[in-house]
């Protein structure tokens, strides 16, 4: 069987792009997707897999987001192919030509639906009104395209949720997974750990704010932005806003992120109602604690007291659950370790092929 998978963009790396390429590997299957990103690709360091790009896309950040949805609406692969899986938003643009297929959906697109209001908050006037219009078709277009999806499965149950709020429609969960054969432990060698895109809903802010109370403890921040893009600004806000003890190092590669897992004391991450958040299972995968905000997927993966603290979305409780692990970050390495084995790549391999074949 020949399996098409379409990505929205491939410019940065995230969750969704690791899922899709090492999906990709497992099922021999070809990438369709915009705007390639070379470096970033070479940094998964995830070779014979064979990606179609549909071309650039215009740097507008709203021309941009229309012309990838044309791009699919448009593309036709339909006598090359015998399956399609669909992952991102505007992937599923192309679904009508395109079956029998199924949609991973990572969630909803969170600024038209969940999030819209806290994106809006942060715009002038003129552009909340370009951004509500835009928000509004693309609600629109969603709800009209998803008639051509067969099979939506999704990530979590708090995505399951938004789906049947948002879309009216069923998932069923497949969680994601992490690699566990890539992460090893070792000795903390100093330091807190954060991956994550630099984008206003991963609250990094509160990262640093949280640091900044604790100038004898140190994190570094694994994660890039999209030039031209509104996160753009925000990354550079963030970078201009945090003290000495506080280093962003960008995008790394996959070993170079495993040992950066590997060295740390524990993971920090504070993503505003994460649909998954598998940079959790990682840090897991590597025997590391996890200090997360006590909401949307780490609810699901992050064992409190058991392998790291869920808190409340404020710096001084963050602070408190650093400085509490940090005194024997070393005894929620089982925990952690066994936790981890629940979310691995040979179990998602095989129940997706058994709602592929």
């Amino acid at each position: 069987m020949k399996i098409a998978i379409f990505q929205d963009y491939f410019e940065n790396i995230g969750g969704a792009e690791k899922l899709v390429l090492s999906l990709a590997k497992e099922l021999n299957a070809t990438i369709i997707t915009t705007n390639l990103n070379e470096n970033a690709l070479k940094s998964m360091e995830i070779e014979n897999v064979k990606i179609i790009d549909l071309g650039p896309l215009p740097k507008n950040v709203f021309l941009k987001h229309w012309a990838v949805s044309l791009k699919f609406f448009l593309c036709d692969f339909s006598e090359e192919y015998d399956f399609f899986i669909f992952s991102g938003n505007r992937s599923i643009f192309a679904s009508k030509k395109h079956k029998p297929n199924l949609w991973y959906c990572h969630t909803p697109e969170r600024a038209a639906f969940d999030l819209h209001s806290f994106y809006c908050n942060q715009m002038n006037f003129f552009d909340k009104i370009i951004f509500a219009a835009g928000a509004l078709i693309f609600r629109f277009l969603t709800n009209h395209f998803i008639s051509n999806i067969q099979k939506i499965i999704c990530n979590s149950e708090n995505v399951k949720k938004r789906i049947k709020k948002y879309l009216h429609k069923n998932a069923k969960i497949i969680f994601p997974f992490a690699d566990t054969g890539k992460f090893y432990f070792s000795k903390p060698k100093g330091y807190w750990l954060s991956v994550n895109r630099l984008y206003p809903s991963k609250r990094i802010a509160l990262q640093i704010e949280t640091f900044r109370k604790m100038p004898k403890q140190k994190l570094v921040i694994v994660g890039d932005f999209v030039k031209g893009d509104p996160s753009e600004n925000y990354a550079k806000k963030m970078f201009a806003n945090a003290p000495d003890n506080v280093k962003f190092v960008g995008l790394v590669s996959e070993s170079e992120l495993a040992r950066l897992y590997a060295d740390s004391i524990g993971f920090i991450t504070t993503s505003l109602n994460e649909d998954f958040g598998m940079t959790a299972i990682e840090a897991m995968a590597s025997g590391k604690p996890v200090v997360a905000v006590n909401e949307g997927g780490y609810l699901e993966t992050v064992l409190h007291k058991k392998t790291g603290l869920l808190v409340n979305a404020n710096a001084n409780e963050l602070a408190s659950a650093i400085e509490e692990i940090s005194k024997t970050p070393e005894k929620y390495k089982p925990a952690c370790l066994k936790q981890a084995k629940k979310f691995d790549l040979v179990t998602f391999i095989k129940k997706i092929k058994m709602e592929i074949l």
